[in-house]
């Protein structure tokens, strides 16, 4: 089986489990097929799918020399993908991030040089809690009342795909933050 790849930031462990912890109020275990795990929840940046080893281990070179400082991000609720009383995916919503999309971007321009580009709609930052719709039950997300949460982006890293274990994802490369060198040396 060939091995897909991704590339995202990793939700931190106290606000992904406040994450779940909210899902676990909704009938969203009931309505949909797959739920991530804590440990599985990410942001994707870009879904690379499968790559040859040799141009993997160059776009993972290529991504350590980027340049980009860390930054905040928020979680804004709950939102969805697809129809209103079926959506295909569930998922936490972030407030609007320059420096996010920035990054994205510069990865997604990096990655140019390796690969095809997949040139799609306009990056929709989210942090997906369900997806593959499975019944004819209604979705209630009501009880979904996730506080607007904080955390720092200080790294992204590049993920295979292991389909039958959980959590599904396996980190096989962190990047983290490297602001760029300024002009000239300061005092």
């Amino acid at each position: 089986m060939t091995k897909h790849y991704f590339i995202a930031i990793k939700i931190p462990e106290q606000v992904a489990s406040a994450i779940i912890q909210e899902r676990d109020k909704t009938n969203l275990h009931a309505t949909h097929k797959t739920l991530p795990v804590a440990e599985d929840l990410h942001i994707t940046l870009y879904y690379l799918g499968h790559v040859e080893e040799s141009t993997l281990e160059q776009i993972i070179h290529s991504l350590h020399l980027l340049e980009w400082d860390s930054f905040e991000l928020k979680t804004r609720g709950v939102a969805h993908f697809g129809n209103e009383t079926t959506p295909r995916v569930v998922y936490t919503a972030l407030e609007k991030s320059n420096p996010l999309q920035l990054l994205q971007q510069k990865i997604v321009r990096q990655l140019e040089d390796f690969i095809e580009v997949q040139k799609k709609n306009e990056f929709t930052a989210h942090i997906t809690i369900a997806k593959k719709w499975a019944t004819k039950e209604s979705l209630n997300l009501i009880e979904f009342t996730l506080p607007d949460l904080v955390f720092n982006v200080l790294s992204f890293s590049i993920y295979t795909i292991n389909p039958n274990r959980s959590p599904r994802y396996e980190e096989i490369s962190t990047v983290q933050w490297r602001r760029g060198e300024k002009n000239g040396p300061t005092s």
